[in-house]
């Protein structure tokens, strides 16, 4: 497929993903069987004819057809729904499943840079000697002074079992060349350290499959280690699955509803806690990039006034998608249900406000994923309110 936008994916997954676009040819098939939607179907059928009787060029019908597709999605209004094109689909599948295949890192980006933010354990970034704050140069032939990062992030990508060589730049200054194979890696998603003598700090990338036993993990070795109060950190957060969010609350909340879906037809799922929870002042931190699952599990603790909100506003995100794979390999990632907080509250286009609100200067929202206790004035705040 040639230039067609893809669904935007967070820089920090991008080194864990496989591929990049693809061709799909399942739309030009629906112009000629019928459509539900008739406006659709007349205007296609339209332009394929004219594109057939008088366009002097080559036609790509795939190409076309993934425009087509995309463009059906955008005609929607539904900024979280999105096409997925069929060489996309495996990355996109097993980054939802908590894995990636690639080296194992999450980075962040500009035009010409790339750092890394987080390396996976066990990976084989990490058995290399990569750590967070290395800038990534280039690789091979490419750099990403003279080529763009995209295109280095690109071809670090690759199959499972291949070789890649990355050129970093350490701390130091120094530079070095590291050969690495590339594999099939579990996404670090959820861990914890002790902030002081007293404070657990729990943060939370994302809620992918996995999410919740990672938590669960987490919480459990800081209580272990005398946690007398948390700071669960989901700024940064685009979401994830609902039963992972919902298993990582559990041991927070006692028994209640934690969250309500409900379909086109009216049909419900209702996902609960049951009456066992911790009992420890908790603070959560979030900031408008907290997005779905982060913003409902901290809507859920500030309801059931389980924890205090420190930072920034959310996005507001009220509608649930899935993704539905279509016959040629594409898929659809549909918006196909709507969901509410505990108390019955659609986010939609409103969020959830902190009851301590924490702004970050430009310069420190730019260097988000290095800020520390000491330079992070939102976590500092945190601390303060459980402490």
């Amino acid at each position: 497929m040639k230039k067609l936008r893809e669904r935007q994916v967070s820089l920090r997954m991008a080194l864990t993903m496989c591929a990049a676009a693809g061709a799909i040819t399942a739309v030009i098939c629906l112009i000629s069987t019928g459509w539900n939607t008739n406006e659709v179907g007349k205007k296609l059928r339209e332009i394929d004819r004219l594109v057939s009787d008088k366009y002097v060029g080559e036609l790509d019908a795939d190409n076309v057809a993934d425009y087509a597709a995309a463009g059906y999605i955008t005609g929607l209004g539904d900024k979280w729904s999105s096409y997925i094109p069929a060489e996309n689909y495996e990355a996109y599948r097993m980054s939802g499943e908590g894995k990636g295949c690639g080296i194992g890192v999450s980075v962040t980006s500009t035009e010409t840079s790339i750092r890394v933010t987080l390396v996976y354990d066990d990976s084989p970034a990490a058995k290399a000697g990569i750590e967070k704050g290395d800038y990534i140069l280039g690789t091979g032939d490419l750099t990403t002074e003279k080529d763009g990062s995209s295109a280095v992030i690109s071809a670090i990508s690759g199959k499972e079992g291949t070789d890649v060589t990355v050129t970093v730049k350490k701390a130091d200054g120094s530079s070095k060349e590291l050969t690495m194979q590339r594999a099939v890696v579990t996404q670090k998603m959820a861990w914890g350290k002790m902030l002081n003598d007293k404070i657990g700090y729990i943060r939370i990338e994302n809620f992918h499959d996995g999410c919740a036993d990672q938590f669960k993990t987490a919480l459990q070795s800081l209580t272990d280690s005398g946690a007398q109060s948390l700071v669960i950190d989901v700024r940064h957060n685009g979401g994830g699955r609902v039963k992972e969010m919902s298993a990582a609350l559990d041991p927070l909340l006692g028994e209640g509803t934690i969250m309500t879906l409900r379909m086109k037809n009216g049909s419900e799922t209702v996902y609960t806690s049951d009456a066992d929870c911790i009992d420890l002042p908790i603070a959560v931190l979030i900031d408008d990039q907290s997005i779905s699952a982060a913003e409902f599990f901290a809507a859920a603790l500030q309801e059931y006034d389980r924890a205090t909100l420190v930072g920034t506003h959310t996005t507001g995100k009220g509608r649930a998608q899935r993704t539905y794979q279509l016959s040629d390999g594409s898929a659809v990632n549909l918006s196909v249900e709507e969901y509410f907080t505990p108390k019955g509250k659609s986010l939609a286009d409103v969020g959830i406000a902190p009851e301590i609100e924490v702004k970050l200067t430009d310069e420190q929202t730019q260097n988000f994923f290095f800020l520390t206790s000491e330079t992070d004035p939102q976590l500092q705040k945190a601390m303060e309110t459980v402490g």
